[in-house]
């Protein structure tokens, strides 16, 4: 609605909820090279997900192909999953920027301010992202920390490539 062309893509990601079963994990566990994360709800449901999936979409369901990839990286991580049940399953659309990090920085529409591109760790971030966010409108000047999240940086070539795996969302 601004104009804008934005360096960001959206991807379905997908999580999961098992029936309720006796205290085994207190903690999240992840599992980076699978993209494989588990946590046990209060309720004793084991909540986990994976992958986005690899095709653009603003859609709330994802594919078989991820489930199935989900699935398999979960019970390589710990086998006793594949006895429990799933009862329920859901997808979320996410923000994913070309380079995997996110965009903090003002617009070239006035007074328009972009926090986006958040991929994975927008949820987690929160409370870095929103310190960040309020200096820059504050000061209008990036917070130091957030000074390499620039809209700027695709155009000028200073993409922040931590992991090595190029300008393409669903490799990050």
């Amino acid at each position: 609605m601004a104009g804008l062309r934005l360096p960001i893509e959206s991807h379905v990601l997908q999580a999961f909820v098992s029936e309720g079963l006796k205290p085994v994990i207190d903690s999240v566990i992840t599992f980076g090279m699978g993209h494989f994360y588990i946590s046990q709800s209060d309720k004793g449901g084991l909540v986990f997900g994976g992958d986005i999936d690899g095709y653009n979409s603003y859609a709330r369901r994802g594919g078989l192909a991820m489930v199935e990839h989900v699935f398999e990286q979960g019970v390589s991580m710990l086998p006793g999953l594949s006895r429990s049940k799933v009862l329920r399953a859901w997808g979320g659309v996410m923000d994913m920027s070309m380079d995997g990090s996110p965009i903090i920085d003002r617009t070239p529409v006035g007074n328009l301010y972009l926090n986006a591109g958040w991929c994975y760790g927008g949820f987690k971030a929160t409370p870095a992202s929103g310190f960040c966010f309020a200096h820059l409108i504050a000061k209008g000047e990036p917070h130091p920390a957030a000074r390499a999240m620039r809209l700027d940086r695709f155009e000028r070539g200073f993409q922040v490539d931590e992991t090595g795996n190029g300008p393409q969302p669903n490799l990050h």
